[in-house]
């Protein structure tokens, strides 16, 4: 009778344990690889449009389809292609369409909803040269699949739940830009589809930046740094600062898709450099009924998932979260704040420096059922799961090769009425 230590996803498992144990020698000892920037040729910059009707522009506030066609990034200028930034800048209604050249024109269409699509031309990577504009455009949808050339399978599908095709758009800062955030979303039911998101990080200081993430989702956009709104300071705002009043609860985000993205890897896959790290996947700061559904979330230097004020009726299904937790949080997923109702099921969470699910003082209950948690621990003996608070529901999961505890339920004060079960 053949060991379950020898099965055939056994075996792909060890060899993905022994990519993260060189990514944990690189960290130790890798010096950075320098990056020479490609020169780009300079595109002839026609005069904006003033008023032709020949484009019968739709009108501005309407729900409009744009096509990215250019992954340059910088000063929005009006010019023969159409940058993500400018993308994002049309349909939040802050670039009107009348500054358009018309060429850019001539990729904006009437739509039944905001949509970004995506028409690139060379490697498909979008490098940014700052943080992209907060998305404020309520029902949007940014959509890597139309991409030409989207849904080639992945080199690993036996290891996860559901297999998600390799992103043909990829979005990441250029060489040498500290860029701690890939998109912020502020509105309700944006879709974030089929990207490749990575690298999204922030240098220590004395005053940390606000929340890094590859997609961070809450009411406001966290300031920049100084004197942005109520925040005020010479670096940030303070903790206190960005603890949310009654009334910020009620602004927060509904209805949130994340689905079908590589979030900390690029589409070549494999383990990134450390310049290439993302500090966190998707951080839900501020948000009720998000969904993260069908992602690779890998790689980050603290937990894949993470919630922070308010996350109520969060639901995290199908992902595939590995070896997170390389340098920050160790958990695959990191619950705070208030996350009554949130779901946590059919997910594989493998190969995570701490616990696969861990949580820090949350308000309300959670439900963590029919996952795979497997192989976590690389760093800390943590628990595979770790409670705190009472409510929560732990059932139906295989659990194996956790060097620390299955479980673990820490008071705060007490917690109580706890269920585990046929784990």
């Amino acid at each position: 009778m053949n060991s379950p230590l020898n099965s055939p996803l056994n075996v792909q498992l060890n060899r993905l344990l022994s990519r993260v144990l060189s990514l944990s020698a690189l960290l130790m000892g890798a010096s950075a690889t320098a990056v020479m920037a490609q020169t780009n040729i300079p595109i002839p910059v026609p005069d904006a449009i003033e008023s032709d009707p020949v484009l019968n522009l739709p009108e501005q506030g309407t729900p409009v389809s744009v096509t990215v066609n250019s992954d340059a990034d910088g000063e929005i200028t009006p010019d023969q292609a159409l940058t993500l930034r400018e993308a994002i800048e049309i349909v939040n209604g802050t670039l009107p369409l009348t500054a358009l050249s018309q060429a850019e024109a001539a990729l904006v269409r009437p739509a039944s909803s905001y949509q970004i699509g995506f028409s690139l031309l060379g490697d498909n990577r979008i490098e940014l040269e700052d943080v992209l504009p907060a998305i404020t455009a309520a029902g949007l949808t940014i959509d890597g699949t139309t991409q030409p050339g989207y849904g080639a399978t992945s080199e690993e599908p036996a290891i996860v739940p559901v297999p998600v095709p390799v992103p043909a758009v990829s979005i990441t800062p250029a060489a040498g830009r500290e860029v701690f955030r890939g998109l912020t979303i502020t509105a309700d039911q944006v879709t974030v589809r089929g990207l490749s998101l990575y690298g999204f990080s922030s240098v220590h200081r004395v005053t940390a930046s606000t929340p890094p993430a590859d997609i961070f989702i809450s009411h406001l956009a966290p300031p920049l740094g100084t004197d942005i709104g109520r925040f005020t300071g010479p670096e940030g705002p303070s903790a206190s600062a960005l603890r949310l009043t009654s009334s910020e609860y009620d602004q927060a985000p509904k209805g949130v898709v994340i689905e079908d993205n590589w979030l900390g890897v690029s589409p070549a896959g494999g383990i990134p450099i450390p310049e290439e790290m993302s500090a966190f996947g998707v951080s839900v700061f501020n948000g009720t009924d998000t969904v993260v559904q069908r992602n690779r979330i890998e790689y980050h230097e603290s937990s894949g998932i993470i919630t922070g004020n308010l996350a109520r009726g969060l639901v995290i299904t199908e992902n595939t979260i590995i070896a997170n937790g390389l340098r920050g949080l160790p958990a695959g997923i990191y619950f705070q704040g208030e996350i009554d109702g949130a779901e946590v099921f059919g997910n594989l969470m493998c190969a995570n420096d701490g616990s696969g699910v861990a949580m820090f003082k949350p308000s309300g209950s959670a439900s963590i059922y029919n996952n795979d948690i497997r192989f976590n621990g690389r760093r800390f003996r943590s628990p595979s799961v770790s409670l705190m608070g009472s409510g929560h529901e732990v059932t139906d999961n295989n659990i194996a090769f956790q060097p620390g505890p299955v479980f673990g339920i820490v008071a705060y004060p007490k917690s109580s009425q706890n269920a585990v079960r046929n784990n």
